[in-house]
């Protein structure tokens, strides 16, 4: 099944005299299983992750955070290229030179499978301590293209620091996606603004979005969804007002009727977040929980939808984002992963 060593490039060692009886080894097998000489094997390599790695996905060269988006064959000594962008550029770098941010567990035994073939360590999917801009930075997930007139502001709160955080009782199992968010250290904190039309900041227990939200609670829908366009009609940016009309749409009639509501709500708050954003948006911040809210909405629908690598991408920027007030994201996530279908729980 595999091909002959000789002539074989310097930066290849064959694997056919390595008995390792592990999930890397038997990929690395079904993967080759046709394949003869270096350059079948590399197509191989390229078409098994064409088919079944989950693209894009986050990773980091030399530290500086990328996505990956395709895997190609280069043809020549330098074997596997990954096609990595990055503020809008791509670039080509070698497969072996990226270091794999969260993935699914049949992209890590490829990414392995490959590296195995190649006669190197595997990859190390979990982040290392490294400075917080070079962890984790948010990318739009709205596919809503607007520009306000007034984007939302964002009122900043000092440094967030994860140790200072509560993750849950000593002892506690911490979930792989928290620990690489504490282990990415300090970051800075914001609060988004909130717009509730006709409602001064120090008066929102007179609140006609959570009023809508009982009613819907209630199941008085139509008045529910009159309360909330009629806010919309007044200033687009409540963020809140457009969760809840999802909320109801998606209850009502499932997540097809409900990811252009979340989506709009999503593309609002993007709007306030400059590009390369990596700090925090804390859920202990009210004024934060609507768009944290609307990002959770969304995963909802593509999670329900099966459209699984949206769904990966949206829970864990949402994690990133609540910092210690994230617990259902990381859940989500696994979920996700897993390719568990979405249950109402």
């Amino acid at each position: 099944m595999f091909g002959s060593s000789v002539g074989a490039p310097a930066w290849r060692r064959d694997v056919t005299s390595t008995v390792v009886k592990d999930r890397v080894e038997e990929f690395l097998k079904e993967v080759l299983v046709d394949a003869c000489g270096d350059a079948e094997q590399l197509g191989a390599f390229e078409q098994a992750i064409e088919t079944v790695a989950r693209l894009p996905f986050l990773a980091r060269v030399v530290g500086v955070p990328v996505d990956v988006v395709r895997v190609i064959d280069a043809g020549d000594r330098r074997g596997l290229l990954a096609i990595c962008r990055r503020m809008g550029d791509e670039h080509q770098v070698a497969l072996l030179d990226v270091t794999p941010g969260p993935v699914t567990v049949e992209t890590c035994l490829l990414i392995d499978a490959y590296r195995r073939w190649c006669g190197v360590d595997p990859a190390n999917v979990e982040a290392p301590s490294l400075p917080a801009t070079m962890s984790w930075a948010y990318r739009p997930l709205a596919s809503t293209n607007l520009t306000l007139p007034s984007p939302l502001g964002l009122t900043p709160h000092g440094d967030w620091d994860p140790v200072e955080q509560y993750w849950g009782e000593p002892g506690d199992d911490r979930h792989p996606l928290v620990a690489q968010i504490i282990a990415a250290g300090p970051r800075l904190a914001f609060e988004m603004e909130q717009v509730i039309p006709g409602v001064a900041a120090d008066e929102w227990d007179l609140d006609p979005v959570a009023d809508a939200a009982e009613l819907h609670r209630a199941g008085a829908d139509r008045q529910a969804t009159r309360i909330l366009e009629s806010l919309l009609a007044k200033d687009e940016r409540c963020i809140d007002a457009w969760v809840h009309l999802a909320n109801i749409a998606f209850d009502a009639k499932g997540p097809k009727a409900a990811v252009d509501l979340y989506d709009r709500a999503v593309a609002i708050g993007e709007q306030s977040l400059p590009t390369g954003f990596d700090g925090v948006l804390p859920w202990g911040l009210i004024d934060n929980r609507p768009f944290l809210r609307a990002l959770h909405g969304l995963g909802l629908c593509a999670w329900r939808q099966r459209r699984w690598d949206d769904a990966g991408q949206i829970f864990l920027s949402q994690a990133w984002l609540e910092g210690a007030g994230t617990w259902d994201a990381p859940y989500c996530w696994d979920r996700v992963r897993a390719r568990e279908r979405w249950r109402r729980d």
